[in-house]
């Protein structure tokens, strides 16, 4: 009978080890990536797969604004091994002593449109150039035009979508209120959409249009007007232009417009080892394939902060 019971408490011969006092399985090893919502093609459908395949380690990413996530690191809100944002500005709330960044990447801003809109005739024209660029800010000034955009509180593709109206009005000496007629307040509540959302409301034909980094554009299979160079906040060569135009933006302060590129870093307290591995991995020549083939442009690398803090396995997989 004590055999009997024995075998009914454990839930059976094969569990005896397991759940009565054998030794626990050892947890499976993990990689936490914390990234711009922007990358979440490249991150969630091949680097991350990927590098689950290759190394067994199981990998788990979360996308959001990356001023946002930044804030979350630094309280300890969510784990993240590595950390990828859009520009260096968010890397540095993360409340690392001497923060260092790795950039290495950079996708052009567009606008992403809903074919079936009211007003996708007009856009397919601009886009094919039979309308100009300056019409377009005529089309998004419409009162019954849906604009979609993300925060500037928390992303910087938000930041920059806005400054980009404000260089627009600038160079092409547009009225005095498209700023205002466009975006509103920074803020604007009848714009302002998660950058994990923005472009799916685009596709479910919730608004027209949506500002867009081109590989977002292109994971959707979505229309989109490429901007000029002027205006795509893409190109470190013209960040002359690019700072013509500043904004102050609710607590966020200053912004000065600037070329956006992808970094990266280990954030204090992270799984260093791991995260270095999954970070030099993103960077190596297998997956580099998956981010030029989804629009990112790979420039020279650029190193912020201290470049002797920058483990040597990124450096090696970005100068190869």
């Amino acid at each position: 009978m004590r055999l009997k019971r024995w075998w009914v408490a454990c839930g059976g011969a094969l569990l005896v080890l397991a759940g009565c006092g054998g030794p626990a399985a050892a947890p499976k090893p993990a990689v936490n990536v914390a990234y711009a919502g922007s990358l979440g093609p490249v991150m969630d459908l091949s680097v991350g797969p990927a590098f689950q395949r290759a190394t067994h380690i199981t990998y788990h990413g979360r996308g959001a604004g990356s001023f946002g996530l930044a804030r979350e690191i630094a309280a300890h809100a969510i784990a993240a091994d590595v950390f990828y944002s859009i520009g260096v500005k968010p890397i540095k709330d993360l409340g690392a002593r001497h923060p260092w960044a790795a950039c290495f990447a950079s996708a052009p801003l567009v606008i992403v449109y809903n074919p079936k809109s009211p007003f996708a005739p007009t856009l397919a024209a601009i886009a094919q150039g039979r309308q100009s660029i300056q019409s377009l800010f005529t089309v998004l000034s419409q009162s019954n035009f849906k604009l979609g955009r993300t925060n500037p509180a928390t992303d910087p593709q938000g930041q920059a979508f806005y400054l980009m109206v404000m260089l627009a009005q600038k160079i092409y000496h547009l009225p005095a209120n498209t700023v205002s007629t466009v975006l509103g307040a920074p803020d604007n509540p009848h714009q302002v959409l998660s950058e994990t959302s923005v472009v799916t409301q685009v596709q479910a034909g919730t608004i027209d249009a949506a500002s867009a980094f081109l590989p977002e554009a292109k994971s959707r299979n979505l229309p989109y007007i490429t901007l000029p160079p002027a205006l795509d906040f893409a190109n470190p060569a013209d960040q002359a232009l690019y700072a013509q135009v500043h904004k102050t933006f609710p607590t966020v302060g200053l912004v000065t417009g600037h070329a956006l590129r992808v970094c990266a870093t280990i954030p204090p307290g992270a799984h260093a080892k791991t995260g270095t591995r999954f970070l030099a991995y993103s960077l190596g020549s297998a997956a580099r394939a998956y981010w030029t083939r989804l629009g990112y442009e790979w420039g020279p690398p650029a190193y912020v902060g201290p470049q002797s803090a920058v483990p040597a396995s990124v450096k090696r997989a970005l100068s190869s």
